[in-house]
């Protein structure tokens, strides 16, 4: 759904006069449902790591603590324990607490294997200081979770044919409990609802990795190691 679908039917599940119109409308309710259409798509992004908002990220390092090309532009927040040096093959650690980041400066600076890194005043800092040209990569989510017709990843709805990255579904019911809250009407049972509903689409989102309690098959993952016949 775009977003004047979105609206329309926020508008049908709470009986309120249907809009042709919302971004450019003149009505205060239209401009209200419109707010709060947006607050949605801000709470709900924030609410959970979607696997729909999850990117991957990738770039060449710099003979330098400071790495300016490591965080993009749409970045909201790192997905933990997904940063690996894919040139020397080894995973990088962080992000370090200040305390960790201070302890190594102060360290003689010897041949590290791994690198780790923090972030300090909006940029993102690795240690030892890498050779120029070797390919980091880590997974993120954006802070884009609405996009316009032809497909322009943006923060919010600006457009009525802009749509959400986000299930289109939630947002009417999450619509209809913030309105209701704003004209201090009950809307508990409203909550609740959108409340169960959310937590589903969160529990299926993505899929489930199968815990094997009995040890299982080794398959050789996460590391290609061949089952038998080792040289030597």
């Amino acid at each position: 759904m775009d977003l004047l679908a979105i609206i329309q039917r926020s508008c049908r599940l709470l009986s309120l006069p249907v809009p042709t119109e919302v971004v450019a409308s003149t009505d205060i309710q239209v401009q209200q449902l419109l707010a709060l259409a947006n607050e949605e798509g801000d709470e709900l992004a924030g609410t959970y790591d979607w696997q729909i908002m999850r990117r991957q990220h990738l770039f060449d390092t710099v003979a330098s603590a400071v790495q300016s090309s490591a965080v993009p532009a749409d970045f909201d927040h790192f997905i933990a324990n997904s940063f690996f040096n894919r040139t020397t093959m080894r995973y990088i650690y962080g992000p370090i607490t200040p305390q960790e980041w201070q302890a190594i400066q102060a360290q003689p600076q010897l041949n590290r294997v791994f690198l780790a890194f923090v972030e300090r005043d909006g940029q993102f800092l690795v240690t030892p200081t890498p050779p120029a040209g070797q390919e980091i990569a880590y997974e993120y989510i954006t802070k884009y979770w609405a996009k316009s017709a032809l497909g322009v990843p943006q923060q919010e709805f600006l457009a009525d044919t802009d749509e959400t990255y986000l299930d289109d579904k939630l947002f009417p019911l999450g619509i209809r409990w913030r309105f209701l809250k704003s004209k201090g009407l009950d809307y508990a049972e409203d909550f609740a609802t959108y409340q169960s509903e959310r937590n589903q689409r969160m529990a299926r989102d993505g899929g489930n990795t199968v815990i094997d309690s009995t040890g299982g098959n080794y398959y050789g993952w996460p590391t290609n190691i061949q089952m038998g016949n080792f040289p030597g």
